[in-house]
C-alpha cells in the first residue's frame, strides 16, 4: 500500500496530532475544507515539506537560530516565497505537538479550560488544548522570525527604498536575498 505524503502549502492552517489505534497520526486543515487524516507524525509531515522546498528541518531549525536567536521550540519558515511560516506548539519531540501557520490566523484568545481559542482567516474557529500563554509565545517568536528574515534580507540587499506599507508580499528581489542569507549561514 502506497503512503500518501502530504507537502504543506501556504493554505495550511494547522496540523494537529491525532491516536488512532495506538498510533500516531495527524489531522491536517486547509483553508475552506474540511480536516483529513494523514497516516504520518506531525514531525514527518513538516521535514518532508521541508526537503521538497530544497532544505532540512535541521537546516531550517538552525536558520531559525542564527537569525532570530530562538532555541528553544523554534518557528520554521517552510516556504520562503509564500511566506509560510510554521510554529510549534511544543518540543518537536513530544507526540502532542500542533503546527500552525502563523500567516493564516487571524485572532487567538484565552479559552475556558486553559486551552486556546484560534480564529483562522477562513473564519474557522478551533479550540486547542494548549495554554494561551505558549500561544502567544510562539506566535510572537514566529513574528520575531518572519521579522528578522525580512528586514536582514532587505539590508542584505541595500535597498533604500521607501517602505510600501500596502504591498502584501514579498518581491522576488527580497525572496532570492532571503534565500542567499539562508544559504550563507546554515
Amino acid at each position: 500500500m502506497a503512503t500518501y505524503r502530504y507537502i504543506i502549502r501556504e493554505t495550511t492552517m494547522f496540523i494537529r496530532p491525532v491516536m488512532e489505534n495506538h498510533k500516531l497520526k495527524s489531522e491536517v486543515k486547509e483553508m475552506g475544507k474540511p480536516p483529513f487524516i494523514i497516516e504520518q507524525k506531525p514531525l514527518t509531515i513538516i521535514e518532508q515539506s521541508c526537503h521538497f522546498y530544497n532544505t532540512t528541518y535541521t537546516a531550517r531549525k538552525e536558520t531559525t537560530r542564527i537569525i532570530a536567536d530562538i532555541c528553544h521550540k523554534p518557528p520554521i519558515i517552510i516556504k520562503p516565497e509564500t511566506s509560510t511560516y510554521f510554529f510549534p506548539s511544543h518540543s518537536d519531540r513530544v507526540a502532542e505537538c500542533y503546527w500552525f501557520n502563523l500567516g493564516l490566523i487571524k485572532s487567538y484568545c484565552k479559552g475556558k479550560f486553559n486551552d486556546s481559542r484560534i480564529e483562522f482567516d477562513d473564519d474557522t474557529i478551533e479550540i486547542f488544548p494548549i495554554s494561551h500563554h505558549i500561544i502567544n509565545t510562539q506566535y510572537l517568536h514566529s513574528i520575531k522570525l518572519e521579522y528578522c528574515l525580512r528586514t536582514k534580507s532587505i539590508k542584505n540587499n541595500h535597498i533604500d527604498k521607501e517602505v510600501d506599507y500596502k504591498r502584501s508580499s514579498l518581491s522576488i528581489y527580497e525572496v532570492l536575498a532571503m534565500y542567499a542569507m539562508i544559504e550563507k549561514r546554515v
